[in-house]
């Protein structure tokens, strides 16, 4: 076997990386174990808003002696999130951003430009882990090492491609671990937000009024009978059960949100516990017909258990009905349901409403 002699030109070329870079700690803490690791690293922002401030993620920067790249990505990320986010609240679905921003902005805009500057890796700040699974031939996603921090749910709708070149520094890290190890190279952590980085107000009620005007409409037991007026339906989500504003003799949750009639359903918890669902739009990461051969958890939102998959039945127009061993809380139409093996994630598509196909 011969073995081509490679320059040193040649392995600097070779190790060069396009970092997401929001100058928050993961992505500061993900770009100083590249630099470590001898990577060149290249972090580039990604300006999603308007009035987005680089200040913060320059400086980041700029404490690893690294120079950022900002990429005005504000019209792609409203086409693709904000008006997603904003059209399925008018249908009483319930978005999931951050699933869809990872799969139409930060990967696959982070994998185009990488393309385009032909450099050979993409990183992001992610808790998750990417390996070369040898029964697959080909990069797939696990899980992070820390329950309930790890992230490999949002990259459930991410095509598989991106992986074969994606580094996840993190993934085998704590979030404690990083915040304590950012702070000892001199990152100024204050904390950081979790919710949806586009919604500013208090609430996304608050935001939505902006674009979708309050309706009250019923109340309504999943037997039909009323049992009151609610203030619109963008101020209720399934599974809800707090600040309904109604009485009854046991407590209610919110079973359906059914906008042809401006109604929402409710009922007791029993009516919002599932052990059937239907998903379409999946997206695998492996072969489908491998799936038989493996022993399938579904997981339908991201602080939810996986729950094993007794069977997974392909219906039509690209539906799935899955059978659950136990029942789920308020599987909610328009979340992901990620598919995994054991910590190995296989997919995830979007949870349909009931009686869809």
């Amino acid at each position: 076997m011969e073995f081509k002699e490679i320059k040193s030109k040649e392995l600097a070329v070779m190790k060069r990386v396009l970092l997401g870079f929001s100058g928050g700690v993961d992505s500061f803490y993900a770009a100083h174990l590249l630099l470590e690791q001898g990577f060149n690293v290249y972090p580039v922002y990604f300006k999603l808003l308007p009035d987005a401030d680089t200040t913060k993620p320059r400086r980041s920067a700029e404490l690893l002696n690294l120079k950022l790249t900002v990429v005005d990505l504000t019209e792609e990320f409203k086409k693709a999130v904000i008006d997603y986010f904003i059209a399925y609240y008018r249908k009483g679905l319930t978005p999931n951003p951050c699933a869809v921003c990872n799969r139409e902005i930060k990967l696959k805009e982070l994998y185009k430009l990488a393309r385009k500057l032909k450099i050979p890796y993409i990183a992001t700040g992610h808790y998750a882990r990417v390996e070369k699974v040898e029964s697959f031939g080909r990069k797939l996603i696990k899980r992070g090492v820390e329950p309930g921090k790890e992230q490999s749910y949002f990259l459930a709708l991410v095509e598989q491609r991106v992986f074969e070149n994606l580094i996840l520094p993190l993934g085998n890290l704590t979030k404690r671990e990083v915040i304590e190890k950012a702070k000892k190279l001199g990152f100024p952590f204050e904390g950081e937000s979790q919710d949806v980085c586009f919604i500013k107000e208090k609430s996304y009620a608050d935001f939505l009024r902006k674009f979708i005007k309050p309706r009250p409409g019923p109340f309504k037991l999943t037997t039909g009978e009323v049992l009151g007026k609610h203030k619109g339906l963008i101020y209720y989500t399934v599974g809800q059960r707090r600040g309904l504003g109604i009485s009854y003799k046991h407590p209610l949750h919110v079973v359906e949100l059914r906008p042809e009639e401006n109604a929402v359903i409710v009922g007791p918890k029993e009516a919002v516990e599932k052990d059937e669902i239907t998903v379409w739009k999946v997206n695998w990461h492996v072969p489908q017909e491998r799936l038989t051969d493996l022993p399938l958890l579904a997981q339908v939102r991201y602080r939810s258990e996986p729950v094993p998959v007794e069977s997974l039945h392909y219906f039509k127009n690209g539906i799935y009905r899955v059978k659950l061993a136990a029942k789920v809380s308020a599987p909610a139409p328009g979340q992901v349901c990620a598919f995994y093996s054991n910590d190995l994630l296989l997919g995830g598509g979007e949870i349909t409403r009931e009686g869809v196909g």
